[in-house]
């Protein structure tokens, strides 16, 4: 049975490779019973071009990279200048991650993300655009914790396509709750490590060992190839390294995007809310918790991926519940943009101590001077 515009074949080779990203088309061609063993390359080719499928994305555990805490800040900003300095202006911080500007209303917002190992700084240098009259406003929220993906569920048990929409009456059902706690710091990092990291973390080069190991040659970095895939599949093993395609509900161009920050009545709710909200729907996302620096009220912050009618009936269902006390809504102004992350560089780790460290002192330097 058709999902929509996928047949069930593609829909069922994205269902697998959301289990195990890692799956070799091998196994895929034995689980999902294809004849042609050239099928699952074709298809998730095809399905990249479609707008479906980012397949060569890592994600770091920073817990198990670095033995001091690196924390991940999504900052709220409002501000009174146009949206291209404002974001060269972040982009001068040497923590910052991402970008994403939001749709605007009766003002110009983004949702700005830094990687912090001193929040203290990165206030100072916000309160400083503040002053300066450049920002209005900003809302902090920490997330000390992974991200947890939620994949599209596109084919139900029963055969039946998967709704856009979730159910709104099982929101506070008693659930297991994954950890989201960062690992701990055991497998000392090389420098290899880090080249391999910072490559992969960015999805740079196709994520192609042969292309890095050339690549790498030509600064100046000989790397034997056995090294590399030996490293890198130590990386993998030890959880510091995870492979997280991004696997859309509908072609990228169709979807909306969309961050949702709520709060319930008590932390346990809060939990249960997140994560039964788009459970077995056709829908992406990435959920964890974050607080604000100076109340340390648990929040959960979801990342949504979704059709138009998903994002049009969401709102409307929260606002039943007496039991959710607080909830913003931040929607993406370009969603595909707001994809590009800038991540760590070898420049901030200090192989010597095995810390990620970065100088925000010149990065407010370097902000003064565009300011």
């Amino acid at each position: 049975m058709c999902s929509g515009d996928l047949t069930e074949s593609r829909a069922l080779l994205l269902h697998e490779l959301s289990k195990n990203p890692y799956i070799s088309n091998k196994e895929l061609v034995e689980v999902t019973g294809f004849k042609d063993r050239t099928y699952p390359t074709i298809a998730k080719r095809q399905l990249t071009e479609k707008g479906y499928l980012v397949e060569n994305n890592y994600e770091v555990d920073y817990g198990k990279l670095c033995t001091n805490t690196i924390t991940r800040l999504f900052v709220f900003i409002i501000f009174n200048c146009s949206e291209s300095y404002l974001q060269r202006i972040l982009e001068r911080i040497e923590s910052y991650r991402a970008f994403i500007p939001l749709a605007e209303i009766c003002f110009s917002s983004c949702l700005a993300s830094f990687y912090s190992d001193n929040i203290k700084e990165i206030k100072k240098i916000l309160d400083y655009l503040t002053e300066k009259g450049i920002v209005y406003r900003y809302m902090i929220y920490v997330k000390r914790y992974k991200d947890y993906w939620r994949y599209p569920h596109f084919i139900g048990e029963n055969g039946i396509p998967s709704p856009p929409v979730p159910r709104f009456d099982n929101l506070f059902e008693e659930r297991q709750i994954p950890s989201l706690e960062f690992g701990v710091h055991r497998e000392r990092i090389s420098f290899i490590d880090l080249k391999l990291i910072t490559h992969f973390q960015r999805g740079e080069l196709n994520c192609n060992l042969k292309r890095i190991q050339q690549y790498e040659k030509k600064q100046g970095n000989p790397f034997p190839y056995h090294i590399l895939k030996e490293r890198l599949k130590n990386l993998i093993e030890n959880g510091i390294l995870e492979k997280k395609p991004y696997i859309f509900p509908f072609p990228y161009k169709k979807c909306y995007k969309f961050v949702l920050c709520l709060r319930a009545d008590t932390s346990e709710n809060t939990r249960r809310v997140i994560f039964n909200l788009g459970k077995e729907t056709r829908i992406f996302g990435r959920i964890t918790y974050g607080f604000p620096p100076e109340d340390r009220k648990l929040y959960g912050v979801l990342e949504f991926v979704v059709s138009p009618l998903f994002f049009i009936t969401v709102m409307r269902n929260l606002d039943r519940y007496r039991e959710i006390v607080e909830k913003r809504v931040y929607i993406a102004k370009n969603y595909w943009a707001s994809l590009s992350e800038r991540g760590i560089s070898v420049e901030h780790y200090d192989l010597r101590k095995q810390e990620l460290r970065f100088h925000l002192e010149k990065s407010f330097d370097a902000v003064k001077s565009l300011v």
